[in-house]
């Protein structure tokens, strides 16, 4: 009986999912998605960047990337007389100037067109790709899909939601799950090498919340990412609005 109520629920939530457009109007809303030259964090455009792990100096950055060293320290809550941090992610907000020279020299992020019930793809880099699917491995069961991408590649939220985990989750290691208003799915996001969001933040679909990395039970660097209703596992390849390798719109932001 318990099992004929779990596949109840797993197709009603398919269905719901999937509603055929003849019943529901599909919305469709371009979606910009951050990479590793623009980044979002609090309506701010700039990028996350590890001091001690970057090739340019934190006076170039203030001098030529950011807006004001006052405007990084606000939106990284450091005080006036805090030392800037260089082993963590700071996230630099960029001058309107630095800004047009990226969008002149082609470095705008993607956009793709995603319906507001479908997922975008997770990993904020070209040529990434599934290399683990859903289903039994090994003798137990994989409940997400394995995303091949090298070290630090930009995570990116799948959908609007609430971050309710960004923590160290054992097997999982560094992780970020996120709970989604539109039917109720949550996703996870693990193995992470740093987190960009807290707890109780708001993050909007295409924004990057962590940097990609092999905590946790892992054999190299990659992205699990998982998609649940009700704590049911689903395939979260049903979902991707498309996959960057073959599908994913090259329209460059205007900003």
């Amino acid at each position: 009986m318990r099992n004929t109520t779990l596949i109840v629920i797993l197709i009603t939530a398919l269905l719901v999912w999937k509603i055929p457009s003849t019943f529901a109007k599909t919305e469709k809303q371009n979606i910009r998605i951050d990479n590793d030259f623009f980044q979002t964090y609090k309506e701010y455009q700039g990028k996350w960047i590890i001091l001690n792990e970057s090739k340019v100096k934190l006076d170039t950055i203030l001098n030529e990337w950011a807006k004001s060293e006052n405007e990084l320290r606000t939106v990284n809550q450091l005080s006036a007389t805090e030392t800037i941090p260089l082993n963590r992610p700071i996230f630099i907000p960029y001058s309107a100037e630095f800004t047009n020279k990226l969008l002149a020299d082609g470095f705008g992020r993607e956009i793709v067109l995603s319906d507001f019930r479908e997922l975008v793809w997770p990993v904020g880099i070209k040529n990434s790709s599934i290399s683990s699917r859903l289903g039994m491995r090994r003798n137990a069961m994989h409940s997400g899909i394995d995303i091949a991408c090298p070290n630090r590649s930009p995570i990116i939220a799948a959908a609007d939601g609430i971050v309710i985990v960004s923590r160290n989750q054992g097997n999982y290691g560094l992780s970020v799950t996120i709970q989604h208003e539109t039917n109720q799915l949550q996703t996870l996001y693990a193995h992470n090498s740093y987190l960009l969001v807290k707890e109780g933040e708001k993050v909007v679909k295409g924004q990057v919340i962590a940097f990609s990395g092999s905590t946790g039970h892992s054999t190299g660097p990659h992205l699990h990412f998982e998609v649940r209703y009700q704590n049911i596992v689903l395939n979260p390849e049903h979902y991707f609005t498309s996959q960057p390798s073959t599908e994913l719109a090259l329209v460059k932001e205007a900003n």
